[in-house]
């Protein structure tokens, strides 16, 4: 019977979410956890209980993490490993805490939950922090069981999960007709709180909406190309060809922002590597001749004369795309700063482009890659230039807010959209959409696209608004403000993740306040803090 528990549990929790098995979702959040917590309440041992929990959640983790094995580079395995391990160890941590005794109590089991929910929320402040997979996506993949993130986030998600889980094992080893109708009660009320949600906010949704063009290039990665530096200018340019034959399809569509991948193409933003007149003929190939009048002038910012020979930059082309589609355009370049004592510092940035405008708006990547944006430690240092990597990019300070689109737009870079507290900062100052580039190019054909997706999904129930994301390698889509697809490009996973075309989507840009947007992460953190600090006071007043 315990293998059959521990077998079953780990599938159902495993597979549980909505980039994986969406039906077992509903099943993890009541019963998943469950399985496996009753297997531990016929353990007296705690060292048991211990590794016994650090083994089942390690595999979990296994299989939820499998998406990073598709990453090329062999030093991958050691962090899978490590991540899987010291998440299983945090449960490992928790399952100590599951007896008969505890579960038996109402105390005991608010207690538990608020721990798992304390040390899931740890995650974040360790390693640039680790959002995956908290046992909340397990609601997440119902439109409206989903909903209730409107009022704690992912975490009070989690909270959910756990207590619910924890009450259908009271029930089964406590078995009362009430503990069932409360356990089934508690297993309603995310249904039941969306479908009221929902409900009230169609009365006023309105019919308003922005049209947006999301650009996925699917460019490979600059370190698998084994090509000298004279090949490389002309791959960029290139690919700049190809991102002025998919924009095109935007051309007489009204289209008010156009938005472009994360470090869309190398070589910085204002580094001039490019002929201007052959440049120029790009775009007269293109867009038609009359496009050239239309091209910005050579501004200081956008081109150079190099040695007689004016050379224009990535900004030069963005610009000029802006200009001949008459739109607004977001695009993820990098970027670097000269300091007073001659150093700089380099920044993944994102740029919003106007047309025929000389002044750019720009937000720098607050949360950094360890091995790929940043070396953590010194001693990795020759580890990462085995790799390519030399030196790191240096982190934004703040949120940023565009603005002159038909709504402000809070923008973010790559997985910094799993991250509730950092999108509720663009909330805070005034977003009324989000906006994410990324490119998970660095991690093919496992998953990850289909994962990221699921994660940023809650960011919108979060802080109802809506959600527009432009993706190298997929999944390239618009959100509106409850989570619901409004356009994705690709049906299949594979087309998602490997098209290369444009999106065009009207947007709905209905948004509301919601509790998660005034209190953030400090309400479930408080309750949780709360019920774990009541827990302990409980059993110490038993013990006297």
């Amino acid at each position: 019977m315990t293998i059959i528990l521990f077998i079953l549990s780990f599938a159902i929790v495993a597979f549980g979410q909505p980039n994986l098995v969406s039906w077992l979702g509903p099943l993890s959040a009541i019963l998943g956890f469950a399985l496996f917590f009753r297997i531990l309440l016929d353990i007296s041992s705690m060292k048991k209980r211990f590794w016994l929990g650090t083994l089942w959640f390690a595999l979990v983790q296994m299989v939820q993490l499998y998406w990073s094995l598709g990453h090329p580079f062999s030093y991958i395995y050691f962090a899978y490993a490590l991540h899987v391990f010291l998440l299983g160890l945090q449960f490992g941590l928790v399952s100590l805490f599951i007896n008969p005794e505890r579960v038996r109590k109402v105390s005991g089991i608010l207690g538990i939950s608020g721990l798992w929910i304390l040390l899931e929320w740890s995650r974040l402040y360790f390693f640039s922090g680790h959002p995956w997979n908290p046992v909340g996506l397990a609601l997440s993949g119902s439109l409206y069981s989903r909903q209730l993130a409107s009022l704690w986030g992912v975490y009070g998600l989690s909270f959910w999960v756990f207590f619910t889980n924890l009450c259908c094992l009271r029930v089964w080893k406590h078995f009362s007709r009430a503990g069932l109708a409360a356990a089934a009660g508690l297993a309603l009320i995310p249904y039941a709180y969306g479908f009221i949600h929902l409900s009230a906010h169609q009365i006023s949704e309105g019919a308003s909406s922005t049209k947006v063009a999301l650009v996925q290039t699917n460019f490979p990665i600059e370190e698998s190309l084994p090509i000298g530096r004279g090949d490389f200018f002309s791959l960029v340019k290139d690919e700049w060809r190809q991102i002025l034959e998919l924009a095109k399809k935007a051309a007489g569509q009204g289209v008010d922002l156009m938005v472009l991948p994360e470090l869309v193409v190398p070589y910085g933003t204002y580094f001039p590597v490019f002929d201007y007149d052959e440049s120029v003929r790009v775009f007269s190939d293109i867009f038609g001749e009359d496009s050239a009048s239309r091209l910005p002038e050579k501004w200081q910012h956008l081109a150079m004369n190099v040695d007689g020979k004016w050379m224009v930059n990535n900004a030069f082309w963005v610009q000029g795309l802006a200009n001949v589609l008459e739109a607004n355009i977001i695009a993820g370049l990098e970027d670097r700063d000269y300091l007073a004592d001659g150093g700089f510092n380099n920044y993944t940035t994102a740029y919003m482009f106007r047309p025929h405008r000389h002044a750019l708006q720009r937000y720098e990547k607050r949360v950094l890659v360890p091995m790929g944006e940043y070396i953590p430690f010194s001693f990795l240092s020759d580890l990462a230039a085995k790799y390519g990597i030399s030196g790191s990019f240096a982190p934004g300070k703040s949120a940023k807010v565009f603005h002159g689109c038909q709504v402000p737009v809070g923008v973010s870079i790559c997985y910094e959209e799993t991250l509730g507290h950092m999108m509720r900062d663009n909330r805070l100052i005034g977003a009324e959409m989000l906006v994410n580039i990324t490119n998970d190019g660095w991690f093919p054909g496992y998953g990850l696209h289909r994962s990221h997706l699921e994660h940023a999904r809650l960011r919108t129930v979060e802080m109802g608004i809506p959600l527009v994301r432009a993706c190298n390698t997929g999944v390239t889509c618009a959100l509106d403000s409850f989570g619901r697809d409004i356009a994705v490009l690709g049906v299949s996973s594979n087309e998602q993740e490997s098209a290369q075309d444009v999106l065009i989507a009207d947007v709905p840009i209905y948004s509301y306040s919601t509790p998660y947007t005034q209190f953030g992460d400090y309400l479930i953190i408080s309750l949780s803090a709360f019920f774990l600090v009541f827990s302990f006071f409980s059993d110490r007043i038993k013990m006297k």
